[in-house]
């Protein structure tokens, strides 16, 4: 099951780079791109597993939570972390829910 979370970074971080390559260092992106994921995906996988429920409404919040993440960390606009955090999450999800990766 890890192996998602590996596959989570592989979307997420190119995504995160690319809007955030202005506000900091790529390793210091990477590094903390690898640290949010790592903090809400375990949520969304022990709750989609044990409740089952909305899975959309599971990736909302945790794209909310992803958002806070990254206005905290890169001092940007709530609007530009809600922005990055909807593309990462919703790129991610749609892969996966495509079984495309």
């Amino acid at each position: 099951m890890w192996i998602n979370l590996i596959k989570t970074w592989l979307i997420e971080i190119p995504i995160l780079l690319l809007f955030l390559w202005r506000y900091d260092k790529p390793a210091r992106i990477v590094g903390l791109g690898i640290l949010i994921s790592a903090s809400t995906w375990p949520f969304l996988v022990y709750y989609y597993s044990q409740y089952g429920g909305n899975i959309s409404l599971l990736e909302l919040l945790v794209t909310l939570v992803e958002a806070f993440w990254i206005r905290s960390l890169w001092k940007t606009s709530w609007p530009f972390s809600l922005l990055v955090s909807f593309a990462c999450n919703a790129i991610s999800f749609g892969l996966g829910w495509m079984r495309l990766i």
